[in-house]
């Protein structure tokens, strides 16, 4: 059954959490493990696959399938340990954490975010390039330029649009969005500490997806930008799936654009 007093809220209305949520010590520790469960199993999967001599390590891009497997490797710890530790760090169930069936309103907001989302990113990105004449390609696109088969471009399209979106919405709304709105609630009341949290965590979205100090321009800001509006569709709509579906549709264009037209949207 739906908790009304957690739902029954305006539109970026600030979740009232329980007085025990969030606790800070373990929110820390839980990020901490978060970390770990994403980034240690796909490195021991590749000094593992090394070792065996079926990856090049000083040339990762020559075993493109390779790299994906890692990346699943990471994503299935995560998954796991998000959806056991989430629940008891907001003192809330993951249905009141937005993982319930999205209504038609909940998915046109999800529609309107894709178009807020590919337009802001794709104009602050050509921003950047003006500016610095610099077209960096973020490391998603320069895996997928590295695959040579169908089967490995289908194996990144569903891990790209459809993996990543719910492993990362996962990570980065249900997990740091929530946690820092609980935390700046006491800058002030309405939508401030909510506008707080969107910016921060779509800040922290854009920086992990740079990957090179020069990238923390032209990949990160655009993303960044992108990481607001995923942000803001999870805190309008309160669900889940519609943050999730701005992700892989946003994604599923961007993969789309370059299979069709072979160049970086």
């Amino acid at each position: 059954m739906r908790n009304n007093s957690t739902w029954a809220l305006s539109a970026l209305s600030p979740t009232p959490w329980p007085p025990d949520a969030w606790r800070p010590a373990l929110t820390i520790l839980a990020g901490f493990g978060a970390v770990i469960f994403y980034v240690v199993p796909p490195l021991v999967y590749l000094v593992i696959a090394a070792a065996f001599h079926v990856v090049d390590l000083r040339h990762p891009l020559r075993n493109a399938d390779q790299l994906l497997v890692a990346q699943l490797v990471g994503y299935i710890p995560i998954a796991i340990y998000l959806g056991y530790a989430l629940p008891r760090l907001a003192r809330l169930s993951l249905h009141d954490l937005g993982f319930r069936r999205p209504t038609a309103g909940e998915m046109g907001t999800a529609l309107l975010g894709t178009i807020a989302m590919w337009l802001a990113v794709t104009l602050v990105g050509a921003a950047i390039v003006g500016v610095t004449h610099r077209h960096d390609t973020e490391n998603a696109i320069a895996l997928l330029a590295a695959m040579k088969t169908h089967a490995e471009q289908v194996a990144f399209f569903l891990l790209a649009c459809v993996l990543a979106p719910m492993i990362e919405e996962l990570i980065f709304r249900v997990f740091l969005f929530n946690a820092i709105s609980k935390y700046v609630a006491r800058v002030g009341r309405g939508v401030v500490p909510l506008a707080i949290a969107i910016i921060v965590s779509g800040a922290i979205f854009g920086a992990v997806h740079a990957g090179s100090v020069s990238q923390l321009l032209t990949v990160s800001v655009p993303l960044t930008v992108g990481g607001i509006v995923l942000a803001y569709v999870y805190a309008r709509t309160h669900n889940y799936w519609a943050s999730v579906t701005t992700h892989a549709m946003f994604n599923s264009i961007s993969v789309f654009a370059i299979f069709v037209f072979h160049q970086k949207p």
